[in-house]
Parts: C-alpha cells; sequence; structure tokens
C-alpha cells in the first residue's frame, strides 16, 4: 500500500486555454476567492479573505521541516488551504471534476464508484467501469513498486494500492491505475492517478480528489514530460485591492515557454523528498544595506544549498527569524513613516497606505539570480487604509510565497533543473 503524507496548497481552475506552441500548452488559474470560484462566500468582506489566507501561511510554513538528511516529511495541515482551481476531466467518455491542484504531493487521486465510505460529495462520482482508458496497475509491476514505499501493495485482486494520509486524520485509500485525462484542450493517455474508493476528514464538498503538482516522479507536471518538455511556469496577476472581486485570471503554462531577455535564473536543488521546490536564498538587501543567511547562522559550516522553498500556494514570504528581524528593521529605517497596527493581528510592519509615498528597492538574493521586489511584493492591503508587510519569520524551512512572485513570469525547467524569474505584467498575458 502506497502511503504518503501531504498538503494540497494550490488549485487551478482551467476556463479555457490557449496553445503557445506545438510543445506548450496553457490553463487559466482561478484564485479560490475570486467571484468564479464554487468556494467564493459573498458574505465575507476583502479583510476576512485576506486574513484567512495569511493565516494559512503560517500554517502551510509547519509542514517545511528541516530537510537535514535523515529528516521525515509529514503534512502538518488539514487538506483545505489552498489558493486556486483546477477543472480536469477524466476517462473515456470524459468525466469532467474540479480538484485540488497540490503543490506539496505527488499522486493525483479523486473519489470513485462504488464508494466504501466517501466524504459528501456535490457532483457525481467517477464510474471506472463506466471507462474504456481505465486500467488498474498490477501490484507486481515497475510503476507500483516505483512509488511504493510499502511492501504491502496488492490488494486481493493483485491491483496497487494507495493511501494518502493527512496530519488532521482525513486519509484516501484505493486503487492505483492509469486514465486517459483531459486539460483544456489537450487528451493525454495513461496518465497515473489513484482512484479511490474509502476517504473520510475535512475535505469541501466540491472537491473531487487533489490533483498532484510536485516535483515527483508520479505527479502530474513529471507524468506530462512525456507529452511536453519539463517545463511549467505560471504569471500570478495582483490580489485585488477592494471588496470589488475581478474575475480576471491567472495563466500557466505545461512545456517550452519564450522568456525573452531580463530573466535570471538560479538552480533547483535536488534534496529529499523530489515533491518540494528547493532553491538556496543568499540573504536580502534594503537599498544597498544587504543582510546575508550566513551573517545570522551560529554554524561556522558552508550556507546550505537548498534552504528556501518556492510555493505558489502560501500567501506570505516566510524568512528566517534572525533574517527577518535585519530585515524588518531596516526596512522599517528606510521608510521612516509612523507605524499602525495590522487590525487582523497578523502581520508585525503596518502603515496607512497613503502615508508612504514610496519604498526601498528590496532584493532577494538567490543562486545566480537577484529578484528585485516592488511594492505589491512587499505589501499586502489588510483593510481600506493599511498596507503590511508581506513577510513573517518562521523557524522552519523558509518559503517565498506567491505574493512575492506576482507579476513575475516564474518558470520551472525541470530537465535543467532551473528556475527563473521575469518580471511581467501579467494581466496583459
Amino acid at each position: 500500500m502506497i502511503r504518503r503524507t501531504s498538503d494540497p496548497s494550490l488549485f487551478f481552475y482551467t476556463a479555457g486555454s490557449s496553445p503557445v506552441s506545438g510543445d506548450s500548452f496553457t490553463i487559466n488559474l482561478l484564485h479560490r476567492d475570486s467571484i468564479d470560484s464554487p468556494f467564493y462566500d459573498g458574505s465575507m468582506s476583502f479583510s476576512q479573505r485576506l486574513g484567512h489566507a495569511l493565516r494559512r501561511s503560517f500554517i502551510n510554513a509547519k509542514r517545511f521541516k528541516s530537510h537535514q538528511k535523515g529528516s521525515t516529511y509529514h503534512a502538518d495541515i488539514i487538506p483545505d488551504h489552498g489558493e486556486f482551481l483546477l477543472n480536469v476531466s477524466y476517462g473515456k467518455p470524459s468525466h469532467k471534476v474540479l480538484a485540488i491542484a497540490d503543490t506539496g504531493s505527488d499522486l493525483s487521486w479523486m473519489q470513485c464508484e462504488p464508494c466504501t465510505k466517501c466524504y459528501k460529495h456535490k457532483g457525481t462520482l467517477f464510474n471506472p467501469k463506466s471507462s474504456s482508458t481505465y486500467q488498474p496497475v498490477d501490484c507486481k509491476s515497475e510503476t507500483c513498486r516505483a512509488i511504493s514505499i510499502d511492501e504491502n501493495t496488492c490488494s486481493s485482486s493483485q491491483t496497487c494500492e494507495f493511501y494518502e494520509s493527512y496530519a488532521d486524520g482525513s486519509f484516501s485509500n484505493g486503487t492505483v491505475a492509469t486514465e486517459t485525462i483531459t486539460l483544456g484542450d489537450r487528451v493525454l493517455e495513461n496518465i497515473v492517478f489513484g482512484c479511490s474508493f474509502n476517504n473520510d476528514g475535512v475535505f469541501q464538498p466540491t472537491w473531487a480528489g487533489i490533483v498532484g503538482l510536485g516535483g515527483g516522479d508520479y505527479s502530474l507536471v513529471s507524468q506530462l514530460r512525456s507529452f511536453v518538455p519539463g517545463k511549467f511556469s505560471y504569471c500570478m496577476i495582483p490580489y485585488p485591492l477592494t471588496n470589488e472581486l475581478s474575475n480576471k485570471s491567472s495563466k500557466m503554462t505545461f512545456g517550452d515557454i519564450n522568456f525573452g531577455p531580463n530573466v535570471v535564473s538560479t538552480p533547483l536543488v535536488q534534496v529529499e523528498p523530489k515533491t518540494y521546490y528547493f532553491v538556496t536564498l543568499e540573504g536580502i538587501s534594503v537599498g544597498n544595506k544587504r543582510q546575508n543567511i550566513s551573517d545570522h547562522s551560529s554554524s561556522s559550516k558552508p550556507l546550505e544549498k537548498g534552504n528556501m522553498i518556492v510555493d505558489s500556494g502560501t500567501t506570505l514570504t516566510m524568512l528566517p527569524e534572525k533574517l527577518y528581524n535585519k530585515f524588518e528593521t531596516a526596512l522599517k529605517d528606510a521608510i521612516n513613516v509612523r507605524t499602525m497596527k495590522d487590525p487582523q493581528k497578523v502581520l508585525s510592519l503596518c502603515y496607512r497606505a497613503t502615508k508612504v509615498t514610496s519604498v526601498p528597492k528590496v532584493t532577494m538574493h538567490f543562486d545566480g539570480a537577484d529578484v528585485e521586489l516592488s511594492r505589491e511584493n512587499l505589501f499586502v492591503t489588510v483593510s481600506k487604509h493599511i498596507m503590511c508587510l508581506a513577510f513573517a519569520p518562521t523557524s522552519n524551512l523558509p518559503v517565498m510565497g506567491n505574493l512575492a512572485q506576482i507579476n513575475f513570469l516564474v518558470g520551472f525547467d525541470l530537465d535543467n533543473k532551473m528556475l527563473s524569474f521575469k518580471r511581467t505584467d501579467c494581466e496583459k498575458m
């Protein structure tokens, strides 16, 4: 039986797709709090919606433990802290479902008939017997052996079983199979996924399952390398500044994309587990004052490679505590305006937005890439008049969150193990 612990940290929604080239295809990304999202709650104010997203950042960060050799990796949050939605179709004839797309896990799964024990779901369950392309994976096959960490993977019917568990007690259990899936206008054959017949926990009725977009061998991203080059990218539009929610969508591309000039790149560091996308943060600058991670380390060892995770499902950017404290102080000194309190009591450095007429140049220094942040990357509007620094300290592994990635074309080249950034107006893509 395959056992995994993971955290659904990102949602995608295909409201249509557009081709980039013969080796690429693009889908739309819709924020979970968009007015077009089935998660949209009209009774919540902008501040309430944002507060929930900010608090999710602190919970998300706990799942990224120190990745020293011998460490274990477990999810520390319940599976409902995502940001975007994906509409994907399984089978032939196709069965459309709305699923969590999770950058923090690999094997995709969805609820299937006959469901021995299932959480309440508004849609129709996928019936594998109705699909001509559904094929269970043999428990003695190379695929089952490759993704199994338990020798007891065989069911009574000699098919490969999986078991996904979550820290809150939620779980999913069923059969590993291959199936034809459809993303936008692209039909993809023989994709490995889990057909789940036994699930329980904190899952929403609108969720049919989970789509894994991590870096492991059997995530959807990795399996798409049979159809398009091993690259994917996204460009996230800014958060709304008022209660007037936009139904504009961000873009995600699987396969080749032309970055053009003014792109910077940093190595993706191979660290276990392969699921997460690790990079090396060397330091951060405010103006010409640079603070290096090594300056605030009690160890005399060289800078650890792969010391930060890039995660589009976490809102805030989480820095090591000592580095964060120096960064906040430097930024506060440079702005030199009276501070305010966060009305939601989440963030520590806040200002009346109209009083901050300019912000200093802030640069995140990665191995080989200096990423200069704009005001919208640094600050988030938490109420009508107040904006707060969208960074926070963590004692766990640092995370570059999605606010720091807004209006950047962010590209993951899995073949060459590189991560690229290019300043872009994402609404014009």
